[in-house]
């Protein structure tokens, strides 16, 4: 959370809005595969597309993996910088 997640949040003007491709369930296993955007501070737009694998036990995820486009990630990580 503090090394991406709330980095990544500073950086934008508005919430990453998921666009759902597919959901995926094969036992306790979630898979997410989606696109995500946003308008970053500087006003120009970041858009990914993300697949997560969630495992699921007693109803909480347990277990978290995810891929994405670093080339895209890191060309938005380096040219916009965090709220203070």
């Amino acid at each position: 959370m503090d090394e991406v997640i709330l980095p990544l949040n500073a950086r934008m003007m508005t919430p990453l809005k998921p666009d759902i491709r597919g959901l995926y369930v094969d036992g306790d296993m979630v898979i997410a595969f989606f696109d995500a955007s946003a308008t970053v501070r500087n006003g120009t737009p970041y858009k990914n597309t993300y697949t997560w694998y969630l495992r699921i036990s007693d109803d909480k995820i347990v277990e978290a993996a995810a891929f994405f486009d670093s080339l895209e990630f890191n060309d938005f990580w380096s040219r916009v910088s965090p709220a203070e």
